[in-house]
């Protein structure tokens, strides 16, 4: 049988294995089986005697078998959580390889470069590669990651395997020299980092974009580690939303003059091009910061995915308003469901949802991530790769030509017009 095929199949039992211990303890025990009496023996004879019914002489637990069950359910949800996770996450193959470093920018704030090397496609990756990891502060991110899609109370293992992941990306690697590197400044959503879209930018930079991911100071970020090394935990409250916005887009601003000037400094690369982009509420801070940003910045467009438009607290020009800046939009599902449009080009992504736009149905099992759907919005019923590859190539074309209206921009099987 064809290993895949086994593989497959396997990942699928221990992913219901899985399903099926977390269903019994969100479902808890019979009722008969949870008539628990606090007797010993004798007494448990005479209750058999004089109180219990005949049939049902079984469904009385000791003290031990009433601690025995939930450890042992608690023992096999542990137990298939990790063997639904083995050989996961599941990178992307790409076509080149690709780079990757995290910087600070002058105020502190941490960014993460994905970026084309020099390498040929013949020859991505050597044995004395230093592979970057998925996840820049290990079990911190992944803990912080877990929190926010709802693996809190010590569910917080569940992610634990991003933690030891490979991003898939040569650590430190040098950028492809070239004299026209386009570069996307991109800010994470609600609750996001500058790590949960790795594969997605993995790809992205494979196509030949510079990638630089910001991760927040705003308290938005699931964490965050600060210039003098103490750890910023994901807090509603720090700032109002307001000052959150402004301070999100003043971050992406500063990127903007920051890192043209640095990435020629170290590596002697031009970039030319600078285009600004988000997910969720990463977009209206990229609306905010381009709205912002003076005419000799270079930022020439804006990509946006799902964007979170009611989180811009009214200091975002109307939608519809004429903008000097080309804006293309990708929306989920649930997103053209509620008729989000924004800028000269809105396509709707077909068979996805809000995790598609970061690498979360990559990481478990594809069945576990679309089942865990029916609660929070995490893969959609496309092909998560497919979906990054085409959503790469799309903002590619975007960057290179321009222009929204360019049809290689929207020649993605998964794409639908609507604006």
């Amino acid at each position: 049988m064809n290993s895949a095929i086994i593989k497959g199949t396997s990942s699928v039992l221990v992913s219901l294995i899985w399903l099926s211990a977390v269903l019994q303890m969100i479902n808890g025990f019979s009722p008969t089986r949870t008539a628990i009496q606090s007797v010993d023996r004798t007494a448990a004879s005479s209750l058999h005697n004089n109180m219990v019914p005949p049939g049902v002489e079984d469904t009385i637990l000791t003290r031990s078998q009433a601690l025995a069950y939930p450890l042992g359910f608690l023992a096999a949800f542990r137990t298939g959580a990790a063997l639904s996770v083995i050989n996961q996450p599941r990178m992307p193959p790409i076509s080149r390889s690709v780079g990757s470093s995290v910087w600070r920018l002058p105020s502190g704030t941490r960014v993460k470069l994905f970026y084309p090397t020099e390498r040929s496609s013949d020859d991505n990756y050597l044995e004395s590669d230093i592979m970057a990891p998925y996840c820049t502060d290990g079990r911190q991110t992944s803990d912080g990651m877990a929190s926010m899609v709802g693996f809190r109370l010590g569910l917080e293992f569940l992610l634990a395997h991003l933690a030891n992941a490979s991003s898939g990306c040569v650590a430190d690697a040098l950028i492809q020299l070239t004299n026209d590197l386009p570069l996307l400044v991109y800010s994470h959503g609600y609750g996001g980092n500058m790590d949960m879209a790795t594969y997605f930018f993995r790809t992205m930079a494979s196509k030949g974009v510079i990638v630089a991911a910001l991760e927040h100071t705003d308290g938005t970020a699931s964490s965050t580690v600060l210039e003098d090394g103490s750890e910023r935990k994901f807090n509603e409250y720090f700032m109002t939303g307001r000052q959150q916005l402004t301070r999100r887009a003043s971050e992406l601003l500063e990127a903007v003059e920051y890192l043209p000037k640095e990435i020629e400094r170290i590596h002697s690369a031009k970039v030319t091009t600078i285009m600004l982009g988000g997910h969720s509420f990463g977009a209206p801070s990229a609306v905010m910061a381009a709205n912002g940003a003076s005419q000799d910045s270079n930022v020439c467009g804006l990509i946006l995915h799902d964007p979170a438009l009611g989180m811009g607290y009214g200091m975002l020009p109307p939608n519809g308003a004429k903008s000097r800046i080309p804006t293309i939009t990708y929306v989920s599902d649930e997103y053209n469901r509620a008729n989000v449009r924004y800028g000269d080009l809105t396509l709707h992504v077909k068979g996805v949802y809000h995790g598609n736009f970061v690498d979360a149905p990559l990481w478990a099992p594809i069945i576990v991530m679309r089942l865990l759907s029916l609660i929070i919005p995490a893969a959609g019923p496309a092909n998560p790769m497919e979906v990054h590859e085409q959503l790469s190539q799309s903002a590619f074309e975007f960057m290179k030509w321009k222009d929204p209206a360019n049809p290689v921009v929207m020649s993605g099987g998964l794409f639908e017009f609507v604006k």
